[in-house]
Parts: C-alpha cells; sequence; structure tokens
C-alpha cells in the first residue's frame, strides 16, 4: 500500500512539474525572442549613433574652417566627443551582457 500511494505521489508530481514547464517554457521562449529582438535593434540604434556622430564631426570640421562659425565648429565637436563616449559605454556595458543573457537563457532552454 505505502509503495502505491508513493507512485501516485511521484505520479502527480511529475505531472505538476510537467504542467509549470508547459507553461513556463512558450514564456520564456518569448522572452528570449523579445531579447533578440532588443538586441537586433540595440545594433541598428549602434549603427545609426555613428552615422550621427560621423555626421556631427564633418559638419564640425565645415564650421571651423570659417572664421565666422569657428565656434559653432567647436561646439558640435564637443557634442560628437559627448555622443561618442555614451555610445561607447553603451557598446561597452548593455550589448555584450544582453547577448550572455540571452545565450545563458538558449543554453537553459536545451
Amino acid at each position: 500500500m505505502s509503495l502505491s500511494r508513493s507512485e501516485e505521489m511521484h505520479r502527480l508530481t511529475e505531472n505538476v512539474y510537467k504542467t509549470i514547464m508547459e507553461q513556463f517554457n512558450p514564456s520564456l521562449r518569448n522572452f528570449i525572442a523579445m531579447g533578440k529582438n532588443y538586441e537586433k535593434a540595440l545594433a541598428g540604434v549602434t549603427y545609426a549613433a555613428k552615422g550621427y556622430f560621423d555626421a556631427l564631426v564633418k559638419m564640425g570640421e565645415l564650421a571651423s574652417e570659417s572664421q565666422g562659425s569657428k565656434e559653432l565648429g567647436d561646439v558640435l565637436f564637443q557634442m560628437a566627443e559627448v555622443h561618442r563616449q555614451i555610445q561607447n559605454q553603451l557598446e561597452e556595458m548593455v550589448a555584450p551582457s544582453l547577448g550572455a543573457y540571452i545565450r545563458a537563457d538558449l543554453c537553459f532552454l536545451s
């Protein structure tokens, strides 16, 4: 009788775990997919930010060549430098961490 009760408890426990995993995995898969999309969006933002930075530098160079707009050129160079620092921090801190988390989540699902 005890073995039968033990087997029944084991079966019930397995069913509970199975139900939890069936409900949890789709949400986790969706979370991972959204993380991948976020990572791709960050890559797009990085590409656009570099284009913006290059345009700022070019405008700064052009403005610096003229005596009347030299101050404007200096301001544009300062803006470009601040933007470059922010972009570098983003690339150094956020993007690698996000990629590592996504890879860890994928390993968990496998």
